[in-house]
């Protein structure tokens, strides 16, 4: 097994606590500022830690059927009874007249239109990543890795323009596919670079950058890559870039904090069950505490929420980290009795 880069660890710890905000309730320069590169970010990222390791095709499709598919199968049905025994009837849920069997469908075809991920809208990066992966793998066994900045570019460009002309969702986001991909080639892309770079004045650069994605993002209507909708097209290509460079610059100053890397690390744990905390958490403040959940679509309680669920998820990661099978994974102790 490779060896973990801690700084990539603490770049997913930040991206998923951006993505768990980002799905309670909050304010709209908040919400807009995180999905101005939250996804972006995680393609890249991918990207970055690309490793074909002389697979073929059909043994690399295995295996990312297993770490990408299995999850998304196991704990799509898993959110789906959570919403349909649970959620769905909570006085202050806003799905009590969605009909069962249209997320239900949901789960086979990955999209959001009608209702159809209302159980569990975080899922849909699984099966894109799943595509992504196997279109840049086809592209380096073709390219070998070679044009791969032109490769971004054109999938960049094929996807804005795919935005603009679609109507709807295509099953497993196939219309998300290329967008994500140029994010994920041009992660691959600067492996190399970020392998050796060292960066000084983290903290200054970082806030500088998040300072310039919020700038250039409030040119654009809240984007949601999820729903291929990206507004400007330059504006939100170039509030991504910057955002991903703000999260390095922070993930190298971050990188020994221990609770964020360990985020990084399970990120696909939280990433997979936060719709399920995020209404157990609306259920303590609406009967525990008493207050309207429309009430708290401020700052201050989208750190509560986020704190909450974070706090929440850390018995599930242990859980799965001791019995992985539904992530897909092969258990410690099995490995060290191979």
């Amino acid at each position: 097994m490779g060896k973990r880069i801690e700084w990539i660890d603490a770049a997913k710890g930040i991206g998923i606590i951006l993505v768990v905000a980002g799905h309670v309730p909050t304010t709209d320069p908040i919400k807009q500022f995180i999905y101005s590169f939250h996804m972006p970010l995680f393609f890249f990222l991918s990207g970055l830690v690309f490793k074909s390791k002389d697979l073929g095709l059909k043994s690399f499709i295995q295996k990312k059927a297993r770490s990408l598919l299995f999850p998304y199968v196991c704990f799509a049905i898993i959110t789906y009874l959570f919403w349909f025994t649970v959620e769905r009837h909570l006085p202050f849920s806003s799905d009590s007249n969605v009909d069962p069997f249209t997320p239900f469908m949901g789960i086979f075809l990955s999209i959001e239109d009608n209702h159809m991920m209302t159980y569990n809208p975080a899922v849909w990066f699984l099966t894109a990543l799943f595509l992504v992966e196997i279109a840049f793998f086809l592209y380096t066994k073709v390219a070998k890795g070679r044009f791969v900045v032109l490769f971004a570019a054109l999938c960049g460009a094929i996807g804005y323009y795919g935005s603009l002309k679609l109507d709807g969702s295509l099953p497993w986001n196939v219309d998300v596919v290329f967008t994500a991909i140029a994010f994920y080639a041009f992660g691959y892309a600067m492996k190399n670079h970020l392998a050796q770079h060292k960066p000084k004045r983290t903290l200054i650069t970082c806030v500088l950058l998040f300072i310039v994605t919020a700038y250039v993002e409030s040119y654009n209507i809240r984007v949601d890559m999820r729903g291929n909708d990206y507004g400007n097209g330059l504006v939100f290509y170039l509030a991504s870039l910057l955002g991903i460079a703000g999260t390095i610059y922070l993930s190298h100053k971050l990188k020994r904090v221990a609770f964020l890397t360990y985020l990084g690390k399970n990120s696909i744990v939280i990433l997979l069950l936060q719709f399920v905390a995020i209404p157990i958490v609306k259920t303590f403040i609406y009967y525990g505490m008493e207050i309207d959940i429309k009430d708290t679509d401020t700052a201050a309680w989208t750190l509560f929420y986020t704190v909450s669920i974070l706090l929440f998820m850390i018995p599930c990661i242990s859980f799965l980290n001791k019995y992985p099978l539904l992530l897909g994974k092969v258990s410690q102790r099995r490995i060290e009795n191979l």
